[in-house]
């Protein structure tokens, strides 16, 4: 439901009624928890929020598989995880990293974005939890307590892989290239700012 100016919708949950900005992906818990917890700048990194759709993609299809989640429902669930995935939905995730228990804000900005994408796709309302409910459906037989350290460990993972590995293997490779090339020079060790002989 928007109000008549549009600026926002009503979304509720088991705390009430609160205001979203009627533009955004997210619903009732994610604006709770901009209002309680506005502390600091600093937002979740997007390589765990992305991590994040890897660990509700997987939930899903496993959902799927084992007839928990009807196929229409994960179908559309991993068609949003995908928009997180590249990146078309950044925007949607403004939780900052101080935040309360073991993630459960970023877990609920996870859930509602994509179920409300889900439902867009599905040509649904934002807000309406149809079809595809962010508990009952993207957050299905998962617990905040497993999903952020999985998604977390899954974003490290990632970028030790992407990141820390190339340039480790770069580094290699100069301190390589610098030892052929002075490889004839002799030159006095130094041990405990003293000299020493080569």
């Amino acid at each position: 439901m928007s109000d008549a100016a549009g600026d926002t919708r009503t979304e509720s949950d088991a705390l009430g009624t609160i205001e979203v900005p009627a533009d955004r992906l997210w619903g009732a818990q994610t604006q709770r928890a901009l209002t309680h917890f506005a502390v600091g700048t600093d937002r979740m990194p997007i390589e765990v929020i992305r991590a994040y759709a890897v660990v509700k993609l997987a939930a899903a299809r496993v959902n799927v598989r084992d007839g928990r989640l009807p196929e229409e429902l994960g179908a559309l669930i991993e068609r949003a995880c995908q928009e997180v995935l590249n990146g078309t939905l950044d925007d949607e995730f403004p939780i900052g990293v101080f935040q309360s228990g073991s993630g459960t804000p970023t877990n609920m900005n996870v859930n509602e974005v994509i179920a409300n994408r889900a439902n867009v796709l599905a040509g649904g309302a934002l807000g309406a939890k149809e079809p595809v409910h962010p508990n009952d459906h993207v957050n299905m037989a998962q617990s905040t307590n497993d999903t952020f350290p999985t998604a977390m460990h899954v974003a490290a993972v990632d970028a030790v892989t992407r990141d820390l590995l190339p340039a480790l293997g770069a580094l290699r490779e100069a301190l390589d290239a610098k030892a052929r090339a002075w490889a004839d020079v002799v030159k006095i060790g130094r041990t405990h700012l003293q000299d020493a002989t080569p």
